[in-house]
C-alpha cells in the first residue's frame, strides 16, 4: 500500500495500524483526516500544522487527486531533528543549492538545519580569510532565515572556536595565536598546520568571542553552536598516535573501547573550562543556549559537573561502533542537557557508506530516547576535499529523518528518494547502491571508502591485496559501478536537479571505477588500462569535478579540491605524491 511509502512514517495510520486512534498529539504533532476528498487537519502547534501539510503533500504525491479516506495522527518522537551542512571544507553551497536542500528536508520534518562554519561566514575586518572562501555575508544568511522561518525550520550558525581553526592560523596576523606555533611535525616527516588557537593567550579569546559574537547576531537563533571539538594541538600526543610514531601509545585507547577522543593534560583542562565559560557569558548569548561538541567530555568526565548553565553537549559519533549509550548516559547522569551527532558516512568515500551510517543512525537514536537527548544531528562533513556530491548524502538524510521522527518504522531509502525526491525509481537505486560498492571489496579500510582509499593513496592497495583482497572482487566492483552508471543514465527524473543529480552520480562511479583501475595498474593485475589511458580518464575526470562543482557551489575552494584531485594521480603518470592530504 502506498502509504506505508510516507516518510517519516507516521505514528498511526488508520488504515494501517490495529488499535484505538492515539487521542494526545504532542508538540509538532497533528491529525489529518481525509474523507470523500475533504480535508480536515488538527495540530498542536503551528509547526504541527506545517508537518500535516506536509504530510498531505505526499500524499497527494503518491494518489495524485484520488487520495483514499484515511485518518494519520503523528508526532515526533525527538524535538529537534537536524541536518549539519560542512560548508567550510572547501564546498560552500550557493544560497539556491541551499534553498531546495532545506525546502526538501523541511518536507521530510527535519526542523533544524546548522551551517559548519570555520571561515565561511564574511566576519567584518577579517577580509583575507574570509574573502577568498566565497563566504556567506550577513545579507545571504537573513535570506535563508526567512526562507527557513517559512518552513518551521531553524538555522543555526555553527563557528567552530578553538580547534579547526588552520584556515586561520596559516595567515601572519593570526599566527601567534596558535596553541602549537608552526603546527606539528615528527622526526618521520609527518605534519599538520597549526589548527587550535591557544586557550591561554588572551588574543585567542578576543578573536573567538568575536567571531561567536558575529555569527550570533546574524543567525539570530535561539541555539548558537560553538564547535570546541578536536583541539589535538591541546594534547600533541594524540597527533604522535594518529601517525603511529614509534613508542607512542594512543591516549584514548582506555576510554569507552577505544572510541576516539582527546584527552587533555591536567593544565589544559582548566583552560579549556575557563574557554567554555568565557564563550557562555558572552552577551550576544545571553537568553539563548549554547551547543558544544561533547568529545573532550569523553575522557574527563569529570569536567561535566563544572558545565556553566545554558550549555547542551552534542554527542558525536561516525561509525556503527560507536559508544553513544555509553557517553551519552555520562552526560544525562550529569544532567547536563544532550543532542546525539551520527554521519552520513559520506565523507573520505567517494559513494558514501551505508552500511556503516544505518547502523551509526540506529545507534545514535536508540541513545537519544534512551537517555532524554531532545536534539538529534546528522552531520555530513566535507574532510579531503569535500569530494563527494550531494546526491551520496541523502540516504543519510532520509535515514536520520525517519527515525528521529519515528524510531519503530524501517526506513528504504531507496523508495524515499524515488517517490518524494526524484520522482524516478532508476535515480534513486544508482545513488543507494553506490553506498554499497565497498562491501564487495575486503578486507575494506577503517572509517573511510576502500575505493576512495586506493585512489587516494598508493600504498592503499597492496595493503589490501595482502590482506586478502582479490582482483575477482575488484571485477565484481567495476561490474556493479558500470550497471549504476548505466541505470543513472537512463533516469527519467523531472526533478528540479534531475540533470546534475545523475551527472554527479555517474561522475562518482567513473572516480570509483578509476580507482579500481588504478589499483590493477599498481598490483599488475589484469584488466587494468595502460598509463595514458589512466591519465587521460583522470584529466576527464577532474574536468567533469570542476564543472559540476559550479553547478551547486561557489567557487571559492574548488582550486584547493582540484589541488587534492590533482595529487590522486595514475600510476605511470608522475611519480612522488602520496595522494591526498590528511585533513
Amino acid at each position: 500500500m502506498a502509504l506505508n511509502l510516507l516518510c517519516p512514517r507516521p505514528r498511526w495510520v488508520s488504515a494501517l495500524d490495529a488499535g484505538p486512534e492515539p487521542r494526545a498529539v504532542p508538540a509538532q504533532g497533528y491529525r489529518l483526516e481525509v474523507s470523500g476528498g475533504a480535508v480536515r487537519i488538527e495540530a498542536a502547534d503551528a509547526a504541527g500544522e506545517f508537518h500535516a501539510r506536509s504530510t498531505l503533500g505526499q500524499l497527494h504525491t503518491l494518489y495524485g487527486e484520488s487520495v483514499p479516506d484515511v485518518v494519520i495522527v503523528d508526532w515526533p518522537a525527538i524535538e529537534r531533528r537536524g541536518v549539519m551542512l560542512d560548508v567550510s571544507r572547501d564546498k560552500v553551497p550557493t544560497v539556491d543549492t541551499l534553498e531546495l536542500l532545506i525546502d526538501r528536508l523541511a518536507a521530510l520534518k527535519v526542523n533544524t538545519v546548522q551551517l559548519y562554519l570555520e571561515h565561511t561566514f564574511s566576519h567584518p575586518g577579517h577580509e583575507p580569510v574570509c574573502g577568498p572562501a566565497d563566504a556567506y555575508d550577513a545579507a545571504d544568511v537573513q535570506r535563508l532565515r526567512e526562507f527557513c522561518a517559512a518552513r518551521h525550520v531553524e538555522l543555526i550558525g555553527q563557528q567552530n572556536s578553538l580547534g579547526h581553526m588552520e584556515r586561520w592560523l596559516e595567515h601572519p596576523r593570526y599566527a601567534p595565536l596558535a596553541a602549537m606555533p608552526g603546527g606539528y611535525r615528527n622526526e618521520q616527516g609527518d605534519s599538520e598546520p597549526a589548527a587550535c588557537l591557544d586557550p591561554g593567550n588572551p588574543g585567542s579569546l578576543a578573536l573567538a568571542c568575536e567571531l561567536v559574537s558575529n555569527v550570533a547576531q546574524a543567525f539570530d537563533s535561539r541555539w548558537v553552536h560553538v564547535g570546541l571539538d578536536e583541539p589535538i594541538d591541546l594534547s600533541p600526543g594524540v597527533w604522535d598516535a594518529i601517525f603511529d610514531v614509534p613508542g607512542a601509545e594512543a591516549p584514548w585507547a582506555g576510554v569507552d573501547n577505544g572510541a576516539f577522543c582527546v584527552p587533555l593534560p591536567p593544565s589544559r583542562r582548566g583552560q579549556y573550562l575557563e574557554w567554555v565559560r568565557a564563550l557562555r557569558q558572552l552577551p550576544a548569548l545571553a537568553g539563548r543556549e549554547m551547543l558544544m561538541w561533547a568529545d573532550v567530555m569523553a575522557p574527563h568526565p569529570e569536567l561535566l559537573a563544572e558545565l556553566p548553565e545554558g550549555v547542551t553537549l552534542v554527542e558525536w559519533g561516525y561509525e556503527a561502533s560507536h559508544p553513544f549509550d555509553a557517553r551519552c548516559g555520562r552526560i544525562a547522569a550529569a544532567g547536563v542537557p544532550l543532542w546525539v551527532a551520527p554521519g552520513t558516512s559520506t565523507w573520505s568515500s567517494l559513494g558514501g557508506r551505508v552500511a556503516n551510517m544505518s547502523a551509526n543512525v540506529e545507534a545514535a537514536v536508540r541513545a537519544a530516547l534512551t537517555h532524554g537527548a531532545s536534539g538529534l544531528l546528522v552531520c555530513d562533513w566535507g574532510n579531503e576535499g569535500h569530494f563527494q556530491y550531494l546526491p551520496v548524502s541523502w540516504p543519510g538524510f532520509v535515514t536520520a529523518a525517519a527515525l528521529s521522527w519515528n524510531p519503530d518504522a524501517p526506513v528504504d531509502a531507496v523508495a524515499v528518494i524515488a517517490h518524494h525526491l526524484t520522482g524516478d525509481g532508476s535515480l534513486a537505486e544508482a545513488t543507494v547502491r553506490l553506498g554499497r560498492v565497498d562491501e564487495l571489496i575486503r578486507p575494506g579500510v577503517p572509517e573511510a571508502g576502500t575505493l576512495a582509499s586506493m585512489l587516494a593513496s598508493p600504498s592503499v592497495a597492496p595493503a589490501l591485496a595482502a590482506g586478502g583482497m582479490t582482483n575477482e572482487m575488484l571485477e565484481a566492483a567495476d561490474a556493479e559501478l558500470a550497471s549504476i552508471a548505466e541505470l543513472a543514465g537512463a533516469s527519467t527524473s523531472a526533478a528540479p536537479d534531475a540533470s546534475v543529480w545523475a551527472e554527479e552520480v555517474r561522475a562518482t562511479a567513473g572516480w570509483m571505477r578509476l580507482s579500481v583501475a588504478m589499483a590493477r595498474a599498481r598490483l599488475g593485475w589484469p584488466g587494468a588500462p595502460d598509463a595514458d589511458d589512466l591519465a587521460a580518464e583522470h584529466a576527464r575526470l577532474v574536468a567533469t569535478h570542476e564543472r559540476l562543482w559550479l553547478q551547486r557551489n561557489r567557487r571559492g575552494g574548488l582550486d584547493d579540491s582540484l589541488r587534492r584531485l590533482g595529487a590522486a594521480v595514475p600510476p605511470g603518470a608522475t611519480e612522488g605524491n602520496d595522494g591526498l592530504d590528511h585533513d
